[in-house]
C-alpha cells in the first residue's frame, strides 16, 4: 500500500484570483503558489500555517469541492483506488508544472486528486 500525506481541500470557484484576494486579504491566508492557463489564473494554493486549502476553477460538474493528497506513488495509489471501487477521471499522468497526477470520483462522489512531487 503507498503511503499518503499532506491532503488538502480544494475550493472550485468562479473567480481563483478573486477568492485568493480575499482568503488572502480576509482571513490572512498567504497565496504561496498560483498556476495560470490561456483563461487566467487556474489554482493557487494558500497558506495559513500549519495548514492550507487550494482553490480551483469550477467546472461544468456541478461540484463545489474536491480533495487533493500526495502519494510516494501516483502509478500505484491509482491501482489501489481502482481496486477500492473508484471511478478514474484521469489516469497518471505527468502535469506541466512537474508533479504527476491521477484523479478519480470516489464511491461518496467527490472527486479526489492524488499527486506525487518530482
Amino acid at each position: 500500500m503507498t503511503a499518503f500525506r499532506e491532503p488538502f481541500p480544494i475550493l472550485l470557484v468562479e473567480d481563483v484570483a478573486q477568492a485568493s484576494d480575499f482568503y488572502s486579504s480576509t482571513l490572512g491566508f498567504e497565496e504561496t503558489y498560483r498556476n495560470e492557463d490561456e483563461h487566467g489564473v487556474e489554482f493557487a494554493f494558500l497558506a495559513l500555517e500549519p495548514y492550507g486549502i487550494g482553490l480551483g476553477r469550477r467546472r461544468d460538474d456541478g461540484r463545489d469541492v474536491a480533495l487533493w493528497i500526495y502519494a510516494d506513488d501516483v502509478d500505484t495509489a491509482a491501482a489501489e483506488l481502482r481496486a477500492a471501487g473508484a471511478e478514474e477521471v484521469l489516469a497518471p499522468t505527468d502535469q506541466p508544472w512537474g508533479e504527476r497526477m491521477c484523479s478519480f470520483v470516489a464511491p461518496s462522489g467527490h472527486l479526489v486528486h492524488v499527486g506525487m512531487k518530482p
